[in-house]
């Protein structure tokens, strides 16, 4: 027993030492780390133009043994006139469904499920998307499958049909929505009669026929009107070379877009009301916001985010919902939308007798950002979340690829992440102070 002492203490000491001579510390406490440093990548290190003006973001990682492509087409609802309202969902629901010259909708699903992958396409406001995710052994049919459906959509009658009564169905169920009827009808107020806030009815959809989508298709679909993102387990001139293959097929076109008025009527300050037989209120306050390409951009996102974009750390969420106890869903936000202003609201979902109180508090707290200095502590905590959750625009190497092919496509830097903290740290109290004033504006509340 006493022999075992000796050597537990033996080493004990031993083993101190050596921590000690290693300039190891002996406390939690005094353990101290070099600061993490995270530098952007440049998008000018993946950016290439391929056959017939294609431009591609592209990414080699070899980490799964999978390949990511995604075709971002400069086109959407923003460019139909209004009596083709629902042509974007139909072409959204239709480009696969719908098949190509040599292959039906149904044949296309059936190959990409065989292979284990998934082909999707959407249609947004100004900007189109066609994904593909495919084992990278199966890169050469998925490719072939991508292009085809990109090049070629036939829109056959029968899934166009199809497409049809869903639409006509999920516009029926819309209505049984609260918050997307409060939604449409908040940009309806602010943005009035325009292209921003055209809407499908059922007979419009009824109306549009295969030769429309085929139209819109052969309007914006060539290389010049499209970016690719591209990332995954392949070489790089090697998928060049196979891309190529398609793109030098394919023509261009004269492009042209419909002119947009920017031009917004600005509406009757008040109250506007939408009826419906439900036991709680849903409302949005505000107005008009600004486009994200503005000066005050940043400024305005460490206000909002002070003012009741932060969660449980806002102003309005701590006074609505915590102190209150009035609702689970509220705070402010400022939207953006590519060429256009956005929206800024104050919002809340509450009890229909406790509506009038909620926005009462929401208007206060408005107020009280555009009169008082915020504290050091909320300037603290609002600037490290956007420093902290800045690597987030690079979670992914195709997230990344598809963030840098949209700042092309926007007209925006391609430095924009490699000043991005930089803009967001140079925020002060003032310039909220500032930006408050200047874009919270009581007198156009609806």
């Amino acid at each position: 027993m006493q022999k075992t002492r000796i050597i537990f203490w033996g080493l004990f000491l031993i083993l101190s030492a050596l921590s000690l001579l290693s300039g190891q510390v002996t406390r939690p406490e005094d353990l101290s780390f070099p600061p993490l440093k995270f530098e952007p990548p440049n998008p000018a290190d993946f950016r290439v133009v391929l056959a017939n003006g294609l431009r591609a973001y592209i990414k080699e990682d070899r980490a799964l043994p999978i390949v990511n492509l995604t075709a971002i087409i400069h086109t959407g609802s923003l460019y139909l006139p209004k009596e083709k309202a629902g042509l974007d969902s139909l072409l959204s629901d239709c480009l696969i469904k719908g098949g190509t010259k040599t292959r039906t909708g149904a044949v296309i699903e059936e190959r990409i499920d065989f292979l284990g992958g998934t082909l999707s396409f959407s249609v947004g406001e100004r900007t189109s998307t066609l994904s593909l995710s495919v084992l990278s052994k199966d890169l050469d049919e998925g490719l072939d499958l991508f292009f085809d459906v990109l090049m070629n959509p036939e829109f056959r009658e029968d899934s166009l049909k199809l497409a049809k009564g869903r639409l006509i169905e999920q516009m029926r169920a819309a209505n049984d929505n609260p918050s997307l009827v409060l939604a449409r009808e908040y940009q309806k107020v602010l943005y009035g009669e325009h292209p921003l806030t055209y809407q499908a009815s059922k007979a419009t959809v009824e109306s549009l026929i295969s030769s429309d989508l085929k139209a819109f298709h052969g309007r914006y679909f060539f290389p010049k009107n499209i970016i690719l993102a591209a990332a995954g387990d392949f070489s790089r001139e090697q998928l060049k070379s196979k891309i190529n293959r398609y793109a030098s097929k394919w023509a261009n076109k004269p492009l042209s877009f419909p002119a947009i008025s920017k031009s917004f009527p600005q509406p009757e300050p008040g109250v506007y009301f939408i009826q419906q037989k439900i036991n709680q209120g849903y409302v949005s306050v505000g107005h008009l916001g600004i486009e994200d390409t503005n000066p005050d951009y940043f400024a305005v996102q460490v206000m909002n985010f002070i003012l009741g974009g932060g969660s449980f750390t806002s102003r309005i969420t701590s006074k609505v919902r915590s102190d209150e106890g009035l609702a689970y869903n509220t705070g402010s936000r400022f939207t953006y939308r590519w060429g256009f202003p956005g929206t800024f609201a104050g919002y809340v979902q509450t009890k229909s007798e406790t509506v009038g109180y909620a926005i009462s508090l929401i208007l206060k707290e408005f107020e009280r950002v555009r009169q008082e200095l915020v504290t050091e502590a909320e300037m603290e905590t609002a600037i490290n979340y956007y420093l902290e959750s800045f690597a987030d625009f690079f979670q992914s190497p195709i997230g990344t690829m598809v963030n840098f092919a949209n700042l092309e496509l926007q007209g925006k830097p391609l430095n924009y992440y490699a000043t991005f903290r930089d803009k967001i740290k140079a925020v002060t109290r003032e310039k909220v102070l500032e930006v408050a004033k200047k874009y919270i504006q009581p007198d156009k509340m609806v």
